[in-house]
């Protein structure tokens, strides 16, 4: 096993300190950082305080709440209509209200712009008359007018709750972090396809294959290329996780400020994907080595990229049964099992079985396909510039 990991820190080593490497590391944070920051600046920046004006025939208005949202409202009364129509076309306000003097019974009401304010201006002048409606009742009555409508879904049969109407940010960060997951594995894709490339143009493969076994050889090369992806998982998340941080408690963005992640969801996703990751590698490892054109090898691994988002078209049953055969069947398999566990784990509490199943199958298939890569390195050196076949591959005898 020294041996192993010597390759592995050899190949770990030689990638992930080179130039190219370490700026196609941070070149992705750093661009969804720049960018994300420039259209939220962009958003800030463009937003003004909305000038409401009123004429409140009916006497209701007779205090004014809080501004609670994001957007900065001042509301100015007028005594007629025509003084508030001045103040529209000249611009002294953005828009203005009518309250005629039935609107306690009709609830009727007139709204007259040239551009229509923003959303949370008309909310906050809707709540305005709600609490004087209701001034003669108490706070709590009041504050549930407000409020508005509430709805919560409720998955009965896992005893989930997401308020709101659906699944809640926090519900959804196993979907994230797995989009995550698989870009990583396609940014890392030519490192799989190419792990004894070098090896084979120079002619040291046998040299190396000397002091050590074929197998030795490509378990260390795998695991080399599976910590190299690892590095690149590890800082986009936590780069993921530092945005989020910074957008909650120091931009104030109030949805990334609700994100509470259901941690143990995040640690099953874990446990499957990293056999399934180990399978995923050994694949494409394998392909790479046994192909004779790069190119060709790259039409294989599209091939499986296909299976990678296979979960994606197939969302639809997914969600709809997320116990159901399908959404099973694609969960224990190693190439799409990640995915399909992180649809299913918006609405669905996945069995301990099945994360456990699901893991196992990929750990073994996992150590099969390093078994292979071994096996096929080996026939492979005998037959430089062909195409290695399957029944070659799998025969009996390597000649």
């Amino acid at each position: 096993m020294s041996k192993v990991w010597l390759i592995a820190k050899q190949q770990y080593g030689h990638e992930v300190f080179k130039r190219g490497f370490l700026i196609a590391l941070f070149s992705l944070p750093l661009f969804l950082g720049v960018t994300v920051g420039a259209g939220y600046m962009a958003v800030r920046l463009s937003e003004e305080t909305t000038m409401l004006g009123y004429v409140d025939e009916a006497g209701l208005l007779l205090r004014l709440p809080d501004n609670p949202g994001e957007y900065e409202v001042q509301a100015t009364s007028f005594e007629t209509v025509q003084d508030a129509r001045e103040a529209l076309e000249i611009g002294s306000i953005d828009a203005y209200y009518v309250i005629p003097e039935d609107y306690a019974t009709t609830g009727r009401g007139e709204l007259i712009y040239l551009e229509r304010p923003p959303r949370d201006a008309r909310r906050y002048f809707q709540d305005a008359l709600r609490i004087n409606l209701l001034a003669a009742r108490s706070p709590d009555v009041q504050a549930r007018a407000i409020s508005g409508l509430e709805l919560t879904f409720r998955a009965s049969e896992q005893d989930r709750e997401y308020p709101g109407g659906g699944p809640s940010a926090g519900s959804i960060v196993p979907l994230v972090t797995t989009v995550v997951f698989i870009f990583v594995i396609l940014s890392s894709s030519g490192l799989m396809m190419q792990a004894v490339v070098e090896e084979k143009e120079n002619r040291t493969m046998e040299i190396i294959l000397t002091s050590t076994s074929a197998g030795h050889m490509m378990s260390g090369k795998i695991i080399g290329i599976a910590a190299i992806a690892l590095t690149q998982l590890v800082v986009w998340v936590v780069c993921l996780v530092a945005a989020v941080w910074l957008g909650a408690h120091v931009l104030q963005v109030r949805w990334l400020q609700e994100i509470n992640p259901v941690w143990s969801d995040l640690l099953k996703l874990a446990v499957i994907a990293g056999p399934s990751f180990l399978f995923i590698t050994a694949v494409m490892t394998t392909i790479g080595s046994t192909m004779v054109e790069q190119q060709e090898a790259e039409q294989l691994g599209g091939l499986l990229y296909l299976l990678l988002f296979l979960p994606i078209y197939l969302i639809i049953p997914i969600t709809q049964n997320p116990n159901g055969g399908i959404a099973v069947a694609l969960s224990l398999l190693p190439v799409t099992s990640v995915m399909t566990n992180a649809l299913r784990m918006v609405l669905w509490d996945i069995p301990l079985w099945q994360i456990v199943a699901s893991a196992a199958i990929s750990l073994t298939c996992g150590v099969i396909m390093i078994w292979v890569a071994g096996r096929a390195l080996r026939i492979g050196m005998l037959r430089y510039g062909k195409r290695l076949r399957l029944r070659q591959l799998f025969g009996r005898t390597a000649g």
